[in-house]
């Protein structure tokens, strides 16, 4: 293959992601796996790869929002992006901001391997262009719509809608701290775009007298396997004062994520 190139590969199902990623050390790469979005972005930004495999649907930060991500990025932006999915042509309509530049079909593991390299070789004699969907795509012959996953795609970007909507700052951050979405309100307390917010860890971000607080909170959430809030308030810019609310989200009795709320004292 000559020189060496880097490839960050993310995938939640491990089976997936030790075969695809021993298969691409095989064949030459330098390899980095990440087993969520929110590691593959973290991954990306640190390794600066030549090419990223996303799986679309991830838990943290799904494939589509990381691609967005990489895309808003100076440095990443034009980061060959190929998506690797069982998803149809037809769901990938629930992701507006999915921009990969190609499109692989998640299938036997034979096949799969044999579409990612055919991506590859696409990607490397393509003309310039992002977005070529039609050219791109990979394995999708016989892939067929299914109306669940559709539908759960839809509830998805309802919660999504949902929580850019609310009228006080709002950030979700899992169990690490480290935050997942960000919505207008948010951005505009922490004075920050979202591409700059996510992925970044909340507690530093906050003055550095409620650094600690905030910091202790988010340890004692993290480690709760029931449903609990607090309430704390942090010192802005100017000696404003922001009410900060923490709520553990908690699934299959563990603390899942976290949602943190800023709002003006009343």
């Amino acid at each position: 293959m000559g020189t060496q190139k880097s490839i960050v590969f993310a995938d939640n199902d491990n089976f997936f992601l030790a075969a695809i990623g021993g298969f691409l050390r095989e064949v030459g790469f330098d390899v980095h796996l990440a087993c969520d979005g929110l590691e593959a972005l973290l991954a990306v930004r640190k390794v600066k790869p030549d090419y990223v495999i996303l799986d679309i649907v991830m838990p943290k930060l799904d494939g589509a929002r990381v691609c967005w991500l990489i895309r808003q990025d100076p440095e990443l932006r034009d980061t060959p992006v190929m998506a690797f999915s069982s998803l149809s042509p037809q769901d990938f309509r629930q992701f507006p901001t999915l921009s990969a530049d190609a499109y692989i079909a998640k299938g036997p593991i034979l096949a799969a391997t044999q579409n990612i390299l055919k991506a590859i070789e696409y990607l490397d004699t393509r003309e310039q262009g992002k977005g070529e969907f039609a050219g791109g795509t990979f394995g999708y012959s016989e892939q067929h719509p299914r109306q669940v996953v559709g539908e759960m795609l839809e509830e998805k970007t309802r919660h999504g809608d949902l929580f850019r909507a609310l009228g006080a700052g709002a950030l979700e951050v899992d169990p690490t701290g480290r935050i997942l979405s960000a919505n207008p309100g948010a951005c505009q307390v922490l004075r920050r775009k979202e591409p700059q917010l996510i992925g970044e860890l909340l507690s530093p971000l906050c003055p550095e007298r409620d650094r600690k607080v905030v910091e202790k909170l988010l340890e004692e959430l993290s480690k709760t396997a029931e449903t609990l809030d607090f309430q704390t308030v942090i010192h802005l810019v100017e000696g404003q004062e922001v009410n900060l609310r923490l709520s553990s989200i908690v699934t299959n009795n563990e603390c899942s994520g976290i949602l943190a709320i800023f709002d003006s004292p009343r």
